[in-house]
């Protein structure tokens, strides 16, 4: 089963003041919003570049109402949130980021603001909810409005490490390594702060892997293959027993130009696509 939809869109969730859905497989035309937008990487990076730049690599991106841009998915999946600029989180954002830039990369990974289980289930489970409660936590750390953003730089490097290499390539040895801990100190800390224990969480990510890969146009047993699964029926029962949710089930519930409005007054939102310096 290959949808080999380009871009591969989640559903759209629209929110007073708000909006945001995931997106991968894609590269953009020139385009403007009149929003603002946030661009968080979930799994490794993302190339972007505005009418007057080259291309540049970003992990998080702010991005100011009504500036022409491309955006390269990079074979990755990006969580994109667009906000009223006229509102009081979206102001106190600017005044932070975009006073004298357009654009502004931020040194922060969606993993500062959320852990896995968490961004796994906004993309995976059919419920507003869930990633309104993500958004929410992304513009109060954003906005100052939240003391800080998770603190542990071990434990985000850990997880940051996890989801940007291949899960047959990881072992609880080489993230032990690489965050400077000893395997059983990193087990301990992992579980204190995450909630979830090391061995769970590099099994959410293969999941999360070979979600992604069918988000690329992957078929099920091809995306369960390339994660390290047994095949379609291992990946089938892993992510049924870990999120309550189907391969097929979450293509289902992504159907293209899915849209749900989540309050009596969305937010009004518009792009405007440009080919060839012409407003289209």
């Amino acid at each position: 089963m290959k949808h080999r939809k380009s871009p591969y869109t989640s559903t759209f969730y629209m929110w007073k003041g708000v909006a945001a859905f995931f997106y991968s497989s894609h590269l953009t035309s020139f385009h403007s919003h009149n929003t603002i937008q946030l661009i968080l990487d979930t799994q490794k990076d993302f190339r972007f570049k505005t009418e007057n730049s080259s291309w540049a690599t970003c992990k998080s991106l702010i991005i100011k109402e009504n500036v022409l841009h491309q955006l390269d998915t990079n074979g990755s999946v990006q969580l994109i949130i667009y906000l009223d600029a006229e509102t009081r989180i979206a102001r106190s954002i600017k005044s932070k980021y975009l006073v004298k830039n357009e654009v502004q990369p931020l040194d922060l990974n969606v993993f500062h603001f959320v852990n896995s289980k968490e961004l796994q289930q906004a993309l995976l489970i059919p419920d507003p909810s869930i990633l309104e409660s993500v958004i929410n936590k992304v513009l109060a750390c954003l906005s100052l409005e939240m003391g800080n953003v998770r603190t542990d730089q071990r434990i985000i490097l850990a997880e940051q490490t996890i989801s940007t290499t291949h899960p047959e390539d990881i072992t609880i040895k080489s993230v032990a390594d690489k965050v400077c801990l000893s395997e059983s100190r990193l087990r301990y800390l992992f579980k204190q702060v995450t909630g979830v224990s090391l061995y769970r969480y590099m099994l959410w990510n293969k999941i999360w892997y070979a979600t992604n890969q069918i988000m690329a146009g992957y078929s099920v047993n091809e995306a369960a293959i390339d994660a390290g699964f047994t095949d379609g029926s291992h990946f089938h029962k892993m992510m049924v027993q870990m999120f309550g949710i189907s391969p097929s089930k979450f293509l289902k519930d992504n159907m293209p130009d899915n849209l749900v409005v989540c309050d009596k007054s969305p937010l009004h939102f518009e792009t405007y696509v440009y080919h060839h310096g012409q407003n289209r």
